[in-house]
């Protein structure tokens, strides 16, 4: 149910066919696993290009021909309608090179997806000017025409003529600007543009794309797809409403309901949705594909709302963390308050007793009693001061405990950190070492390739040298060959013959007749000919150094 597949059924001629270098290119690569589509793609690649080529020519030709024409008849009409010598010249470009600027930017401005609908309007009516003015003109050369329209009846070919050619002017820019627009929409993606049979068939829905697509800024082929989309949830409400009333009906009966056996909105689903470009097949499984959207909506909504309470209580939570800290901080400080006024409080009550003692005792120094009684306020006054040292010692014993928790603490503390700083001493010592063993290793491995590379020099070297002698040592038998003309297969023969001597040290068996084959050029038996005749020669003593040929030629 894409957009795509129905904009192409709808609409084949806008198919987004490649076409020029694109259309080769893709064919080019295309060639390997398509052979039988290559060539076709191919031949229309080229007759495209030269169609091209044609329509270009002659546009540009037909362009030049209606300005040149325009021009000379605007020239000879502006002499009669009283312009100076250079104002008739001027006057004729003026007015079509007004034409050519205001296509010209509407082209650019197309080109650059930022369309002015105005100047093309604009350069329609200059144009409808100039249409005018050659056919005024052309009716002024008419003899003995009273007007435009008499002009007309005795001479329709010469007015028409004169009115042609500036109307190239319209065709080949519209038919610019339609290619330079069109191409900006594919690259743009956009494959859904309206069309007149739209307008035609289809006026409200085209209508309601139209609005949609310029209200909201957006391509025509999405605004399309929202309308379907819209038409196809309406169908799928109806549905819904009419199964609900059917369920409704059937309990307020008592029957039993099935929903296979009512006749639904959705049994008229391929002729509902028809116009909206919905194949059967796709119609009749839209319940399944609405019920499964539904089901992942009411999914999606279930996992928000099961994170929103996971949210929840996690802030509950923290709250109530933060609520019981708070608490105990205040029952904490409290405590602390209520300690130090109790304190307090014990001090100024033992003063005053012990004051009131003493005053007791100075008054009443007369008698016993008055002994008794100070002494007993002295014994108290001692209770007191020995119960206040207590408690002082109570609390500097608990805080000297608590100061040396702390310090063993700090001691163990110090303890795990000199542990992991050796640990980790012990790391860097080791990776170090490694270190030092890798960089030893890619030296050594270093100087071996460098030897490598050497000992590769030499016998590189030693090999192009024994190359070079023997290309010089075939290049003399082959001279000294050609001087005592032998004949080419007596040439061919020593020529195997010093191969043999050469790659396979003097033993035909250990010479490959596919080299042969592959040096000269021959077929499997011929280089076995060869093989054995040479073989034969070697067994004979010959020796491309004291070859007699070699000799006399060498003198």
């Amino acid at each position: 149910m894409t957009e795509t597949r129905s904009a192409a059924a709808e609409r084949p001629d806008e198919t987004d066919v490649p076409v020029g270098p694109a259309a080769a290119e893709a064919a080019a690569v295309d060639g390997p696993e398509q052979p039988a589509e290559a060539a076709p793609r191919r031949r229309l690649t080229r007759i495209m290009w030269a169609v091209v080529a044609v329509a270009v020519v002659s546009g540009l030709a037909a362009a030049g021909v209606g300005f040149a024409l325009s021009y000379g008849t605007l020239v000879d009409a502006a002499a009669r309608w009283g312009y100076g010598e250079w104002e008739q010249r001027v006057f004729p470009l003026g007015v079509d090179g007004l034409i050519i600027a205001l296509y010209s930017i509407d082209l650019v401005l197309v080109w650059r997806r930022m369309p002015k609908p105005l100047l093309r309007v604009a350069a329609h009516a200059v144009t409808a000017v100039t249409i005018g003015l050659n056919v005024i003109a052309a009716a002024d050369g008419v003899a003995d025409a009273a007007g435009l329209w008499d002009a007309f009846l005795r001479d329709p070919g010469r007015l028409v003529g004169h009115a042609a050619m500036p109307a190239a002017y319209v065709l080949l820019t519209e038919a610019a600007r339609h290619l330079i627009s069109r191409t900006a929409r594919l690259e743009a993606g956009d494959t859904g543009a309206l069309t007149l049979a739209d307008w035609v068939l289809r006026f409200p829905t085209t209508w309601w794309v139209f609005r949609t697509a310029k209200t909201f800024p957006m391509p025509y082929a999405e605004a399309r797809e929202m309308r379907r989309e819209i038409a196809i949830h309406r169908v799928w409400l109806r549905y819904r409403e009419e199964i609900e009333a059917a369920r409704a009906t059937a309990e307020a009966a008592g029957a039993e309901f099935d929903e296979r056996d009512t006749v639904t909105v959705l049994d008229r689903l391929p002729e509902l949705l028809a116009p909206y470009g919905v194949t059967p097949d796709e119609a009749l499984a839209l319940p399944d594909r609405m019920r499964q959207q539904e089901q992942e909506r009411r999914a999606a909504q279930d996992r928000e709302e099961q994170k929103r309470r996971h949210q929840e209580e996690a802030d509950r939570r923290e709250r109530q963390h933060a609520e019981k800290l708070a608490r105990l901080a205040a029952e904490a400080e409290e405590i602390r308050a209520q300690g130090e006024i109790d304190a307090l409080r014990a001090t100024v009550e033992g003063e005053s007793k012990a004051a009131a003692y003493r005053a007791a005792a100075t008054a009443d120094t007369a008698g016993i009693e008055a002994s008794a009684q100070r002494s007993r306020a002295e014994r108290a006054a001692t209770e007191e001061q020995r119960r206040m040292e207590a408690e002082e010692q109570a609390e500097e014993t608990a805080r000297t405990e608590a100061l040396r928790r702390k310090a063993a603490e700090d001691q163990a503390a110090t303890a795990r950190l000199d542990q992991e700083t050796a640990r980790r001493r012990e790391e860097t010592a080791a990776r170090n070492l490694n270190a030092s063993r890798a960089e030893a290793e890619a030296k050594r491995l270093k100087e071996e390739a460098a030897e490598a590379a050497a000992r590769t020099a030499e016998w590189e070297k030693a090999t192009a040298q024994q190359r070079a002698e023997a290309a010089a040592l075939n290049l003399r038998a082959s001279l000294a060959e050609e001087a005592a003309g032998l004949s080419d297969r007596e040439r061919q023969e020593r020529r195997v013959a010093r191969m043999i001597l050469a790659e396979a040290g003097g033993d035909p068996a250990r010479m490959p007749t596919s080299v042969i084959e592959q040096r000269l050029g021959v077929a499997n038996s011929t280089a076995t000919g060869y093989r054995d005749a040479a073989g034969r020669l070697l067994a004979s003593g010959y020796d491309p150094t004291t070859d007699p040929i070699h000799t006399v030629n060498a003198q």
